[in-house]
């Protein structure tokens, strides 16, 4: 009985611990890369604008089976890849936004941001994953692996999206 006293109370611990130490990893995760491209805005922006064209530049998008569920002047603005639902939330002239969807987990937003400066010849694009994660603290722990499972892709995501606009 002792012996399973002790157990107990160790593991009632050793639980509160990691929860307590979870509890300083932030639930609000921004993964950000960026490039600058040689083109002109509005041709960055038509890219990042319509999902069919992401086939083009995004890391996966060329052998992924995409359905287009909603369409807006001929652009796919929602599509549905595999269990995924995209949605573009926010179309402007420097941002574009995107909601990716995963049977009722938790939204991942994307965004892109289109920024050029005076006097030069590109154009900066910006791409952030914002991930919220719930107070469990396997959500905290898990999201300290995100930059290594994201940002790879993202980086070739946007040289992809150079290449393709520097032809």
């Amino acid at each position: 009985m002792r012996l399973f006293k002790l157990a107990f109370i160790s593991a009632l611990f050793f639980a509160l611990l990691i929860t307590g130490i979870s509890l300083f990893i932030p639930s609000k995760v921004v993964i950000s890369k960026a490039i600058n491209i040689g083109a002109p805005r509005d041709s960055i922006k038509n890219k990042l604008s319509n999902i069919e064209t992401w086939k083009q530049w995004y890391p996966g998008f060329d052998t992924l089976p995409i359905a287009a569920t909603q369409q807006t002047n001929g652009r796919w603005t929602a599509a549905k890849v595999n269990t995924i639902a995209i949605q573009l939330t926010t179309q402007t002239d420097s941002m574009v936004t995107a909601e990716f969807s995963m049977n009722g987990k938790r939204p991942i937003i994307n965004n892109w941001r289109i920024v050029s400066y005076p006097h030069t010849d590109s154009v900066t694009v910006q791409w952030s994953m914002n991930f919220n994660m719930k107070w469990y603290p396997w959500e905290k722990f898990s999201s300290l692996l995100l930059e290594t499972r994201y940002a790879p892709q993202m980086e070739k995501g946007l040289s992809n999206l150079k290449a393709t606009l520097e032809k």
